[in-house]
């Protein structure tokens, strides 16, 4: 593929940003940067989303993002094959991935369907069959729905979605960094109830010596009710301490705690701790309820 000195150089920029910012860039920044016309760079990113090279994310916080392909024009390294995976049934279909989403009907309120375009064997899926696709490289997004359709020539599955959801692309220190309320492990069963109910929390990290050293939560004062008075924190307290760092994404949070099958992790930078994040501050941020 033959590109022209300006689509090379804005191509160039743009994942520039976009790996300083690690989100999708204003036409305007790679404009400023390259002192050069806005409207150049607009009508240039057309041009180069035409060849495949460049995606558009619409929104306010919207802009642009630089495909895999532009990175293998340019001769960069990206980060690796992106798989984007599909499910049948509840199993991964293997030697398939998608490769473009289009939804067709989100205009109307009470039909959606899109058309799912994949590398692989169209055959393998039939109608009705029940899919997952996802989730995606960047904003996590997963889609649940059934095959009506399937286009073997062009390789689409067309889709009726039941569902989607998106777990946006922000790092656990964006909105997990807060008050954090600490116990010690000689503090009493007692100490932590007036604790969680003044402060309003279901669970902390217990700390001695300014090391995490376990976890206490709600569940485990009401399983010690009946010695609430006579035990200590490190009496009843979980000693597996799972923690993340503040750069890593909510995405990878959430299956931290679905794997452990709990409900909060201390955020840590250099093996301190700086913060908390809940399942409930993630609630927050798929609903759009958290600054």
């Amino acid at each position: 593929m033959e590109l022209t000195f300006i689509q090379k150089e804005i191509l160039q920029e743009l994942i520039n940003i976009y790996r300083e910012k690690n989100r999708p860039v204003k036409g305007t920044e790679i404009a400023l940067r390259l002192n050069r016309n806005p409207g150049t760079i607009r009508n240039q990113m057309q041009a180069l989303r035409a060849l495949d090279l460049v995606d558009g994310v619409p929104g306010p916080k919207g802009g642009y993002v630089p495909t895999s392909k532009a990175y293998r024009v340019l001769g960069l390294e990206d980060e690796g094959e992106i798989i984007v995976p599909i499910y049948k049934n509840g199993n991964k279909v293997e030697g398939v991935k998608v490769v473009k989403i289009e939804f067709d009907t989100v205009s109307y309120e009470k039909c959606c369907s899109s058309k799912i375009y994949i590398e692989g064997d169209t055959k393998l899926f039939n109608i009705g069959d029940i899919i997952k696709v996802g989730p995606t490289y960047h904003n996590k997004i997963i889609i649940y729905g059934r095959i009506i359709g399937r286009d073997d020539i062009h390789r689409i599955l067309l889709l009726d979605v039941f569902r989607v959801c998106s777990i946006p692309n922000v790092k656990v220190g964006d909105i997990g960094i807060k008050k954090v309320y600490t116990i010690s492990p000689n503090n009493s069963l007692i100490d932590v109830a007036k604790l969680f109910n003044e402060k309003d929390i279901s669970g902390a990290p217990v700390v001695e010596n300014n090391k995490i050293i376990g976890m206490i939560t709600i569940h485990d004062l009401i399983k010690n009710i009946d010695n609430i008075n006579n035990k200590l924190v490190k009496d009843v307290m979980s000693k597996r301490v799972i923690t993340i760092n503040k750069d890593e994404k909510v995405y990878n949070a959430l299956k931290i705690m679905n794997k452990y099958n709990i409900g909060r992790l201390p955020i840590v930078e250099d093996d301190k701790l700086i913060g908390i994040i809940t399942r409930t501050d993630i609630l927050k941020l798929l609903s759009g309820d958290i600054n």
